[in-house]
């Protein structure tokens, strides 16, 4: 699929229209049709989360009127057991997931050949190359610019709070475990992010956009990697977006291979389309221009703040040891430990709570406080909320009381110190004192 002939370097020549081989329509018919399907999520995320802070809402509102015909083809032919009732209907690593990129991905095969079968001119597809090749580029490149300013602010693996580190290191599922690990060394963030946004940099330029796959492929082939390998939830995304990098890089391989490996000079270079109009050639240089600047000003910003308020949330974090546990005013001995408290962990500001119990089970919840009542409203999953009532006495005392799990108790907690959990400061040192 390398038929455009005009070059960045030869703008006056005119291009030779030569025909398409049956193979080569046929498979870029099929990366046409499912690349340009499966990127709408790429482009939900970067406009909904990104540019309109927008939660998954929006995103979920996008793939909701497939939930029906998706929910038939699996109840029909795939069975992996996906509900649209009970679970969520947006392409991740979920049922829904499954059952949308495997349906996509076969009515894309079956449209490909039967385009095939009902096209058998001689087209030449070089003018489409060109500008589905073009579009692909930049929504990868505005992607990964995406992830790489969350990892140079490091918001996407926050410093863990005090809840995780205090988990024993076996409740850890590995998803938390690589997201804590990177996040307690937030300069290996930093690192990774600089190389994912010079990488997505290079994709904006025809100059370097060539180089910009290779060094992504590296990349996100390591990212790849640890989704699977850490069960990380974006394993289907991170890889369709290397499946991206190697379809752009694909027809470059032979002369990498022969550059690399046999040490053949090369040249390679990116094809470019030149307009008679030169008006179009400058709307198009400033669409190309202005809108990755505009989105790199904007999740700039938006890390920021989220950063800043990630901060603020790790400085009024309180931990909450409890020191007795009533019903009916009487002490709960034989009292089941799954409704006894052994400590809390609890946010004011950003309504997180989460209970232990005596078994060292704990519960997560959101809540909300209410100043005038002097209640916490605890909400479960399910939308069951229960309230308990809230006093602060003097030396740091919590009580509460109210109804719990359908028994009224009282409970009086003491406050401890968070610094007492937090990891040991270490300074990188070149001479270990262990070693010595």
């Amino acid at each position: 699929m390398e038929n455009i002939t005009v070059s960045p370097e030869d703008t006056s020549a005119a291009p030779v229209k030569r025909p398409w081989k049956a193979w080569q329509k046929l498979t870029f018919r099929f990366f046409l049709l499912f690349f340009g399907i499966t990127s709408i999520l790429c482009w939900a995320f970067n406009i909904y989360q990104d540019l309109l802070n927008i939660s998954f809402k929006g995103i979920y509102e996008i793939y909701k009127p497939l939930a029906g015909l998706l929910y038939w083809l699996d109840r029909h032919i795939y069975h992996t057991g996906y509900n649209p009732k009970t679970m969520r209907s947006i392409p991740l690593d979920n049922h829904y997931g499954a059952v949308y990129y495997l349906t996509i991905f076969l009515f894309c095969l079956v449209a490909a050949v039967v385009w095939n079968l009902a096209d058998k001119k001689n087209r030449n597809y070089d003018w489409l190359f060109y500008w589905f090749n073009l579009f692909l580029r930049y929504t990868l490149a505005i992607t990964i610019l995406g992830y790489g300013i969350d990892k140079i602010i490091p918001v996407q693996m926050p410093y863990p709070n005090a809840f995780f580190l205090k988990l024993p290191f076996g409740d850890f599922n590995r998803n938390d475990l690589l997201w804590n690990f990177i996040g307690i060394s937030p300069g290996y963030s930093i690192f990774s992010g600089i190389c994912e946004t010079v990488a997505g940099l290079l994709l904006l330029s025809r100059r370097t956009a060539v180089f910009g796959y290779v060094f992504l492929l590296t990349i996100l082939g390591n990212v790849v990697a640890l989704n699977w390998f850490y069960n990380v939830t974006v394993k289907l995304y991170s890889s369709l977006l290397l499946c991206y990098t190697i379809y752009l890089l694909a027809p470059y391989a032979a002369s990498l291979f022969r550059l690399f490996f046999k040490s053949v000079p090369v040249t390679i270079l990116q094809p470019h389309r030149v307009f008679k109009a030169r008006w179009k050639g400058y709307l198009l240089t400033a669409i190309l221009l202005l809108f990755p600047l505009i989105y790199l000003v904007q999740i700039t910003i938006f890390a920021k703040k989220y950063y800043a308020e990630t901060a603020a949330s790790l400085s009024e974090q309180k931990m909450y040891k409890v020191i007795s546990f009533s019903i009916k005013d009487s002490l709960l001995q034989s009292a089941p430990d799954t409704l006894r408290w052994k400590r809390i962990f609890l946010w004011p500001h950003s309504g997180y709570l989460v209970t232990w119990d005596m078994s060292d089970k704990y519960n997560e919840y959101e809540f909300k406080t209410d100043s005038l009542k002097r209640t916490y409203s605890f909400k479960k999953p399910g939308n069951i909320v229960e309230v308990l009532n809230y006093t602060y006495s003097p030396k740091n005392l919590l009580e509460l009381n109210g109804k719990w799990k359908g028994k009224n108790i009282q409970v009086a907690l003491t406050l401890s110190p968070i610094d007492s959990i937090r990891l040991k400061k270490e300074k990188i040192t070149l001479m270990h004192p262990d070693q010595d």
